[in-house]
């Protein structure tokens, strides 16, 4: 028996507010481990994704529909097409020393809520300490926090002349709390 996945809400881009939020189609999202310094794994890596991993705190690359986002110093996220997913983890596993490195699929453990509109940041400073218009200034940048006892993932995908645009990556079994705490949340905001 062949287990499908799907997305956990199925609810079409909605604007609350002057916020829309949608859950993305399903990707192939790659955790992969290993040391930075270590030249064999980077040039290996590089070879397989066709991209250098980042070892700066914060930050995603990307090309070609593949982006690294960089977790930790030994630690980095790759988010690839689904249906490319299962080739690159093959090829990483080719490549890559199992003694050293670790490659996990982690495609089906969370899912991507995407928020847009200039009232984003508005609306998560409801729910988040952190100022995140502060942390993601950047074109491309990321941060990992916690969004009221959830682990997430905040990705920017605007450039400074666009709208805001983030994709909030967060565990599967919390996305419809969240997104209905978001649409609450966002009943009140002053545009």
């Amino acid at each position: 028996m062949i287990l499908a996945f799907n997305n956990v809400l199925n609810k079409n881009k909605k604007n609350y507010n002057g916020v829309t939020i949608e859950e993305t189609s399903l990707s192939g999202k790659i955790n992969i481990r290993g040391k930075s310094s270590d030249k064999e794994f980077m040039k290996n890596i590089g070879s397989v994704l066709n991209l250098v991993l980042p070892i700066e705190p914060n930050v995603r690359i990307y090309n070609n529909n593949i982006s690294i986002m960089w977790l930790g110093p030994n630690e980095w996220l790759v988010i690839t097409p689904e249906n490319k997913k299962d080739k690159i983890i093959s090829l990483l596993e080719s490549k890559l020393n199992p003694e050293k490195t670790a490659i996990t699929d982690v495609s089906y453990n969370r899912t991507v809520l995407r928020l847009e509109g200039k009232q984003v940041f508005r609306l998560l400073s409801k729910f988040l300490v952190a100022n995140l218009e502060k942390i993601l200034e950047t074109n491309f940048s990321v941060a990992q926090t916690i969004f009221l006892k959830i682990p997430v993932l905040f990705i920017r995908n605007n450039t400074d002349k666009e709208a805001t645009s983030l994709d909030l990556h967060l565990n599967r079994s919390h996305a419809k709390y969240v997104y209905e705490l978001l649409v609450d949340g966002s009943k009140n905001l002053n545009i």
